[in-house]
């Protein structure tokens, strides 16, 4: 029995597309000193916001001691750097989707067609904390990562708990989907954050984030984009304006 002569192809024409890329230094330290400042109450503006005001735990799923958003924290420039740059990225996404085949009732977008939702938030993730599976309002989101210890990771590599698991998973997230337990299929992606990744994804999409053990913190961020023209049609039909 040969392949010789034999045409034979894989396809993979099911499921959500999940894309990877970083984000720039300028605008992880943006994002990275406007958090520590909001936390620490050093903002040159934390008298008309603090960590009270901008608690933003009971809007999210996570069961984290410390979850803030970034409600009034940026000035008009700071704010046009995190537009231009996540709006640009979320363009991208919608191209590659594209080019892969999988978008229905949805197109390329121009990163003027994409709208950021307000506000973002960071999350301070200690040990023992954890994201339960969840999702996301809006068309896409996207997670980035602005604090990342290496004791993390070693904790799968070296921790009795997790080195010896066939899906160590310590502070990881998982993108999920579809039949877990069909053969010749998979329900789960797990990754493994570094510093400056970004991760987007449909907005529906389940994820979750597993809890570590190590006596650390990582910090990252997420956001919600709207489809501009859905969101300029909508209104339209109930006699509004964006």
């Amino acid at each position: 029995m040969s392949l010789i002569g034999r045409d034979i192809k894989w396809f993979n024409p099911f499921g959500p597309i999940v894309v990877h890329s970083t984000i720039s230094e300028e605008l992880h330290n943006l994002l990275l000193s406007r958090a520590d400042s909001l936390r620490d109450g050093t903002h040159p503006n934390i008298g008309s916001f603090n960590k009270q005001t901008n608690d933003y735990r009971q809007r999210l799923a996570g069961c984290l001691s410390e979850e803030y958003s970034y409600e009034g924290i940026f000035t008009k420039d700071e704010d046009k750097i995190i537009v231009e740059e996540l709006t640009w990225l979320a363009s991208k996404y919608t191209e590659l989707a594209n080019q892969v085949g999988k978008i229905k009732k949805a197109g390329i977008r121009k990163p003027e067609e994409i709208i950021l939702q307000r506000p973002l938030w960071v999350n301070y993730m200690k040990a023992g904390e954890w994201n339960p599976s969840h999702n996301h309002s809006g068309e896409i989101s996207c997670v980035t990562y602005l604090r990342v210890p290496k004791e993390i990771e070693e904790e799968n590599k070296t921790s009795e708990h997790s080195s010896k698991s066939n899906t160590p998973s310590a502070g990881r997230i998982e993108f999920q989907f579809g039949n877990v337990g069909m053969p010749y299929s998979a329900g789960g992606f797990i990754r493994t954050p570094k510093v400056r990744d970004i991760y987007f994804f449909p907005a529906a999409l389940s994820h979750q984030v597993y809890p570590f053990k190590a006596d650390t913190e990582r910090v990252s961020v997420s956001c919600n984009f709207s489809d501009g023209p859905k969101a300029r049609d909508t209104l339209k039909a109930i006699g509004e304006q964006l």
